[in-house]
C-alpha cells in the first residue's frame, strides 16, 4: 500500500493572498501530494515583536475563505490552539504522530529557508521531515546551496514552479495608504479585510 503525501504549509499568513495558493496549487500538481495542510501560525519565532501581526483566529478564517474551494487543502488550528511561540520543529513533531502512514513534505519559502541555522533544532529537523523549497525573490537555489552545502540532504526538493512576487507585507503596505488589493487576496478575504478594517 502506497503511503500518503502530505505537504505541511506553515506561515504567519497576514494576509493570506493568491500567491499561497497558486503555491500551494503548484506544488501539489508538481509533488503529486494528495493534500496540503496550512498551518498558520500562533506566534512566530522571528516575528514576536510584530505588532502588526492580527489575531490567529482572523488569519484562519481568512485562510478558509481563501481555500473554500480546494478540497484538498486544509487548514489547521494546531499551532493556534497552542497560545505559545510556533517552532516548526514541535509543529512537525505533532502532524508525525498524527500521520502516521503518510510521507509528510514541510513547505518553504527559500527566503525562509535561507535562515533555517535559526530555526529550534534546525539539524534534528532536517532529518525529520523532507522540505519542498519554492524560489523566492532574491534568494536563489544557488544562494542557498552556497551557504548551507554543508547541511543539505536527500530530503530537500526543489520546486521548479514558476517564481509568484506576492507578499503579504507589500499587501499589508498597500492597503495602510489605501489601496484595494482585492485581486491580490481574493475577493472574499477581501470583504473580511475591509469588514474588519484591518492593516489600516
Amino acid at each position: 500500500m502506497n503511503r500518503k503525501q502530505t505537504g505541511l504549509f506553515g506561515g504567519t499568513f497576514n494576509p493570506p493572498h493568491i500567491g499561497h495558493l497558486l503555491i500551494a496549487r503548484n506544488i501539489k500538481k508538481e509533488f503529486n501530494l494528495d493534500k496540503i495542510i496550512f498551518i498558520p501560525a500562533n506566534i512566530p519565532p522571528h516575528k514576536q515583536s510584530n505588532n502588526n501581526i492580527i489575531d490567529g483566529i482572523h488569519r484562519f478564517e481568512m485562510l478558509k475563505l481563501l481555500l473554500k474551494k480546494e478540497p484538498d487543502f486544509i487548514v489547521s488550528d494546531f499551532e493556534l490552539k497552542r497560545k505559545e511561540i510556533s517552532y516548526t520543529i514541535e509543529t512537525v513533531k505533532y502532524f508525525k504522530n498524527e500521520f502516521l502512514n503518510h510521507e509528510l513534505f514541510f513547505i518553504v519559502g527559500s527566503d525562509n529557508f535561507y535562515y533555517i541555522e535559526t530555526w529550534k533544532d534546525y539539524k534534528n529537523l532536517l532529518n525529520m521531515i523532507n522540505f519542498i523549497i519554492y524560489i523566492r525573490k532574491g534568494y536563489t537555489k544557488e544562494k542557498i546551496i552556497q551557504k548551507h552545502k554543508n547541511i543539505l540532504n536527500e530530503k530537500i526538493f526543489w520546486s521548479k514552479s514558476q517564481q509568484i512576487d506576492i507578499s503579504s507585507s507589500e499587501i499589508r503596505a498597500r492597503i495602510s495608504i489605501g489601496e484595494n488589493c482585492k485581486e491580490d487576496v481574493g475577493e472574499s478575504v477581501w470583504e473580511y479585510i475591509e469588514k474588519n478594517n484591518f492593516y489600516k
